[in-house]
């Protein structure tokens, strides 16, 4: 692929958000009573959809205490994980040399409800890099794992499925980029991936997976056109 369109998503992949939102989360379970694994909880929460990701935790209350997640408990919930995010926000190490040296097109795609993403994106000093093409789950009817998003960021960009390299640090949002048809490439560079290896990120269908950023500049150099020297 010599000029590959670049869909990046956000948390987890260009900012360290992932492990703040998951400390925020599963404290409010623990509170709750309700006990998960870590990864476990990482593969099937992390970036789904802000109506199924509620609906999903709402169940796994339902299931575990016998009471759904109240209105009053999911604003909490959420205001404290973008207080938490804001105050906390950084970029993944190696994303700004990284983009820096990007000639390809780029965009991000990702579950962040509109406009808390540009925010975080300007927050981390990210937002120069990318402009206007930034898309958000709000801008879709079915967000990750359902493919609407990857689709709209692609139609927007002008590419096809095929001319598109779709990096993920979730099980949800690499099976959204597959069902795209999509290259799609897993990225554990996180804070809230203890497994490196992506062995998740592979069963949902990652093509390959790479710890870090330095690893994914390598890649690129070695296989696309998409990077300077």
């Amino acid at each position: 692929m010599d000029n590959p369109l670049m869909i990046f998503d956000c948390d987890g992949v260009l900012i360290d958000s992932e492990a703040v939102y998951l400390q925020v989360e599963l404290g409010f379970l623990a509170a709750k009573g309700v006990s998960v694994d870590r990864d476990w909880y990482v593969g099937a929460f992390m970036a789904l959809a802000a109506d199924k990701w509620r609906r999903q935790l709402s169940d796994l209350l339902l299931e575990r205490t016998g009471a759904p997640l109240t209105d009053d408990d999911y604003v909490a919930l959420k205001s404290e994980s973008r207080r938490r995010v804001i105050e906390d926000v950084r970029p993944i190490a190696g994303i700004d040399a990284l983009l820096r040296r990007l000639t390809a097109p780029r965009c991000v795609a990702s579950s962040t409800q509109l406009p808390f993403l540009p925010l975080k994106l300007e927050r981390a000093g990210l937002d120069r890099f990318f402009g206007e093409n930034v898309f958000s789950g709000d801008m879709v009817e079915n967000g990750k794992p359902s493919p609407d998003l990857f689709e709209l960021a692609a139609r927007r960009m002008g590419f096809s499925p095929g001319d598109c390299i779709t990096v993920e640090d979730s099980a949800n949002g690499v099976r959204g980029a597959r069902a795209a048809g999509q290259f799609v490439i897993g990225f554990t560079g996180g804070g809230h991936w203890s497994d490196k290896s992506g062995a998740q990120l592979r069963d949902a269908g990652a093509d390959m997976v790479v710890a870090s950023h330095a690893e994914l500049a390598d890649w690129l150099s070695e296989n696309t056109g998409a990077l300077v020297a």
